[in-house]
């Protein structure tokens, strides 16, 4: 784990400060950020999210300068603790398994995930707050350490910076409940414990992070109604308002992810033989995998009876569900979000298959490697390495080319 650990860091840093220009909505966000942290105030398309995010690229821009480093190295520390968090998850609900490092490994060397954790993109440090509010909810729930106020504080990160964990955040506190009542743990002081952790200092983090918005006079009930004019907002929105919707189309709609291989992105021609790539995909090989093991690793569950083995993919389809249910488009990196979940219902799956042919050294080798194989060929498609252009031929037969960057 821990060299697979240096190589998600690696991947994620290697190069990243090179471009020294926007990529994608970096346009956006480091404006986003900037008058945030200069001003209190957002610029007016982003009204609507919460501003945690802004004030953290803020910081690292106050810290290392306007500039790449300043822009993109708080998701590369975020995408990197992120591999960590799933194999400590992983730990905790399939001990003595390799779905630990199965699931981790598959995060590490995701391509997309490489691409978002390269830039500015809020969905990976919410997801980091967000597993990491599960790691310390379960060591808890799990092994009774004293990390219940921790798990309220990082809980209170996630809602401060994008709401997509909004069905998940109770499942997981439904799920440690249970924990405690199976064990008959769950006492009157538990359940108030749970009230002033889970809720009381969750929402007193949130509301902390719009302290500036306080700052200029607005009340509480004003705050709440321009919330409720927020989820209006975002509803409202059509292909229409985006300026990129081309990458709506080019990401797949949300139905699309896990069934079918996507391929996107720019080019920069350095010859005829030679040039710079910036390409998304969905992982095609792995995550047309997701699906399929979701439903075995839920009939398992069942046939066991088995809480713990029910949370990953009820995790997912939590989050998955507020995503197909939107009214308005959602781009393609909204997926970031799912795939911890998806990996672990995966790396799950993958250890059952092993146990039943009885081959598991095998089969976890061939997956790890096939795992890193792909990582290394599509590594430099993502992450603007100067490539010739035959070994990819492949992947530009079927690429949505999205113009030159």
């Amino acid at each position: 784990m821990v060299m697979v650990l240096i190589l998600a860091a690696v991947f994620r840093l290697w190069g990243t400060f090179d471009l020294n220009e926007y990529i994608e909505d970096e346009t956006l966000h480091v404006a986003y950020a900037k008058s945030l942290g200069t001003y209190g105030t957002t610029e007016n398309w982003g009204w609507h999210h919460p501003q945690l995010s802004g004030l953290i690229v803020y910081g690292t821009i106050r810290l290392f300068g306007d500039n790449p480093v300043g822009w993109r190295s708080s998701n590369i520390f975020f995408g990197t603790a992120t591999v960590a968090l799933i194999f400590l998850i992983g730990r905790l609900l399939y001990p003595a398994s390799a779905v630990p490092l199965l699931a981790a490994t598959l995060l590490a060397f995701d391509p997309h995930n490489i691409y978002i954790s390269r830039t500015t993109f809020v969905e990976i440090p919410v997801t980091f707050f967000f597993l990491l509010y599960l790691y310390l909810l379960f060591e808890y729930t799990e092994n009774k350490r004293a990390t219940l106020p921790l798990a309220g504080l990082a809980m209170g990160l996630t809602m401060g910076t994008k709401a997509y964990f909004v069905f998940a955040i109770p499942l997981a506190v439904l799920y440690a409940v249970y924990r405690m009542r199976q064990r008959g743990e769950l006492t009157s002081q538990v359940i108030v414990d749970f009230v002033v952790t889970l809720l009381m200092l969750p929402i007193a983090v949130y509301l902390l992070s719009w302290v500036q918005w306080f700052g200029r006079g607005y009340t509480l009930l004003e705050f709440v109604q321009m919330k409720m004019d927020s989820v209006w907002a975002l509803q409202e929105l059509n292909m229409d308002n985006f300026p990129n919707r081309d990458y709506l189309g080019a990401g797949g709609k949300p139905w699309e992810w896990f069934i079918k291989p996507l391929f996107w992105g720019h080019q920069r021609l350095l010859s005829n033989e030679e040039g710079l790539f910036l390409i998304q995909s969905n992982n095609p090989f792995f995550r047309l995998l997701v699906l399929p093991s979701l439903f075995a690793t839920v009939v398992y569950a069942w046939k066991k009876h088995s809480a713990r083995e029910l949370l990953p993919p009820f995790l997912f389809v939590s989050c998955y569900l507020l995503i197909l249910l939107a009214r308005r488009p959602i781009f393609s990196y909204s997926v970031t979000v799912l795939l911890p979940f998806a990996y672990l219902a995966l790396a799950r799956a993958v250890t059952l298959s092993a146990a039943w042919i009885n081959r598991e050294k095998q089969v976890y080798a061939c997956f790890l490697a096939a795992t890193f194989i792909w990582c290394l060929y599509m590594f430099p498609i993502v992450s603007a390495r100067p490539v010739p252009l035959a070994p990819f031929q492949p992947i530009f037969s079927v690429l949505r080319f999205m113009g030159n960057f």
